[in-house]
């Protein structure tokens, strides 16, 4: 899990999420959008990212980052292991789902990775969810999509 994604897509409609309305403060939700578009991030939406390395990151102290991820994990934005120190973003593949085969293998290979077994069943179920068959010959992958075939809107 080592390859971190080179980009992130944050959907708008994160402003009108009700999981996100429901962060108490500036702290939290900036907490939010640092683990969706850190450097740690991978195609598969989970990652090993210690305390330590978060809080350097962000300036925090200890404390603060806990009750901040804590509160983020309470309205079911992400998981977090604290065993295996792995953050999943929820309905990352939702998102930014493989873009094509090669792609898919290369997320199918990251979640191979999780330590987590928990996260890893999760991401499996996930990647289950949003790639489906191949397409047709000459079909795009983007019809296969959750929001093209209407389970994201």
């Amino acid at each position: 899990m080592s390859r971190a994604a080179t980009f992130t897509m944050v959907r708008r409609s994160l402003w009108r999420s009700e999981r996100f309305a429901r962060l108490h403060g500036d702290r939290e939700r900036l907490l939010y959008l640092y683990l969706l578009t850190c450097a740690h991030i991978t195609s598969c939406g989970v990652y090993r990212l210690p305390d330590g390395y978060a809080c350097a990151d962000l300036g925090w102290k200890l404390d603060d980052y806990v009750a901040a991820r804590d509160r983020v994990k309470a309205v079911g934005l992400i998981q977090h292991d604290p065993e295996t120190e792995e953050i999943a973003i929820d309905r990352y593949l939702h998102a930014c789902p493989p873009a094509n085969p090669k792609h898919a293998q290369g997320v199918r290979n990251m979640i191979y990775g999780i330590e987590s077994d928990k996260l890893r069943e999760a991401a499996e179920e996930a990647f289950a969810e949003v790639w489906t068959a191949a397409p047709a010959e000459g079909g795009s992958r983007l019809t296969q999509t959750g929001y093209f075939n209407g389970r994201d809107r």
